[in-house]
């Protein structure tokens, strides 16, 4: 946990292949002050913690800025060479580009100068947010999210509506193949998308659709150059979301969200967490979990390991955990599940504050690390107005501090356990 005096987030995790972890976010923005957090002079923000003998230790952080408001969103590894890229937004313009309207997209990747450089910029008048980042099966970089509410002066002019865009990248920059976008008369949410990077370059995605003839959450399948393969409505609530899909190892997709209505066994309470298998070929169920506190409980991500188990995370103002009391206004909270769909685990952690969990990652040894942020002394001291946290499923070790006990990260490539640094 750690925090400047205004708010810190961390937005994305993600683990390569020899342990490393690296975390995008933002720190320094100001929040609940406009309709768009963060706002004023907020840096995007990209940390790398790699495995020493006592545990994981920042290992370099890498600072995006410009004049306007910056935050790192999305993370991702190429196929091929492994090297990292990375989705952002910005009210501002970096070294090179042209600032396009009130919040524009940037992506990036390694280029000639170093491995971390800005390599596109664009968008519309419309504040661009992106919060999904894939490579297809022709290595072209697939992006999606939505526009937030576009405000010109004084008045509302379009409500939220997804994107999802290909880029190809030529030397050290990324030129578009195509943007499509919903353009519906109402507010429209994407919140998953997983691509076949390996075969066809399809796209998933989930998301809801707050009002029309498909009102509700869905999921829909896209062919690389997105036009509609099938399109399953998920739930008939406009205030339900589908806020994250992943593939499972048998090529299936996996979608994870919340609703009030009964899409399992039974309902547990008001809003509860669902969790859907979907053939690839079809998007009809295989199976369906649905589980809850008697409150609303709000999913916001789902990983998916190399044996097929689901890690599903999200808040609760309740207790899911049995023998677990809830700590204050929202808990932070993980679900696993087995690749047939059966409850596993629970973890559950709470402040007297809000708490909440942006992302979530899994490592080879089948343990999950969750980022966020919180308002309350999660792990500690509160900061500022949000404070960015890591947390993990793995166990927790004492060490000789102010703090009794900090949370572990991920165990990889032969290293388990040990303590941030």
């Amino acid at each position: 946990m750690w925090g400047t005096g205004l708010s810190d987030e961390v937005l994305d995790v993600v683990i390569d292949s020899e342990a490393n972890v690296f975390v995008a976010g933002y720190e320094g923005g100001i929040t609940g002050q406009t309709n768009i957090d963060p706002s004023g002079n907020a840096s995007a923000v990209l940390v790398k913690l790699a495995p020493s003998p006592s545990g994981l230790a920042p290992a370099w952080k890498k600072v995006f800025d410009t004049a306007g408001t910056d935050t790192l969103e999305a993370l991702t590894f190429h196929p091929d060479t492994g090297k990292l890229y990375f989705a952002g937004r910005t009210t501002g313009a970096f070294p090179g580009f042209t600032h396009q309207g009130q919040q524009d997209l940037f992506l990036g990747g390694p280029a000639s100068a170093s491995d971390l450089e800005v390599l596109y910029q664009g968008g519309s008048e419309t504040p661009q947010h992106p919060r999904r980042l894939h490579f297809d099966a022709a290595r072209d970089i697939i992006v999606s999210g939505f526009d937030d509410i576009y405000i010109p002066t004084n008045y509302v002019d379009k409500w939220e509506d997804p994107f999802v865009a290909k880029l190809r990248r030529e030397g050290d920059a990324f030129s578009v193949q195509w943007w499509w976008q919903f353009n519906t008369l109402h507010t429209d949410m994407l919140g998953g998308t997983a691509v076949d990077s390996r075969d066809t370059s399809s796209i998933y995605i989930t998301g809801v659709n707050a009002a029309g003839a498909q009102r509700g959450t869905f999921a829909q399948k896209v062919d690389t150059n997105h036009q509609n393969l099938w399109f399953q409505r998920q739930s008939p609530v406009g205030i339900d979301m589908m806020q994250a899909a992943e593939f499972m190892p048998d090529g299936h997709v996996a979608i994870a969200g919340s609703t009030f209505a009964q899409m399992g066994d039974q309902a547990y309470g008001q809003q509860d967490i669902v969790v859907r298998k979907l053939d690839a070929a079809t998007g009809l169920p295989i199976w369906t979990f649905q589980f809850g506190s008697e409150e609303s409980d709000w999913v916001t991500d789902l990983a998916v390991d190399a044996q097929g188990n689901l890690f599903v995370v999200g808040q609760t103002p309740m207790a899911l955990r049995e023998g677990y009391e809830s700590m204050g206004e929202m808990d932070v909270f993980l679900v696993k599940l087995s690749p047939e769909g059966r409850l596993l685990d629970v973890f559950q952690w709470g402040s007297a504050g809000e708490d909440y969990p942006s992302t979530v990652a899994v490592d080879a040894c089948g343990e999950a690390v969750i980022g966020g942020f919180t308002t309350g002394d999660l792990f500690g001291q509160v900061q500022g107005a949000r404070d960015a946290f890591l947390v993990t499923t793995a166990p927790a070790v004492t060490i000789p501090t102010g703090m009794q006990r900090v949370p572990t990260l991920p165990r990889e490539a032969g290293w388990c356990g040990g303590a941030i640094q």
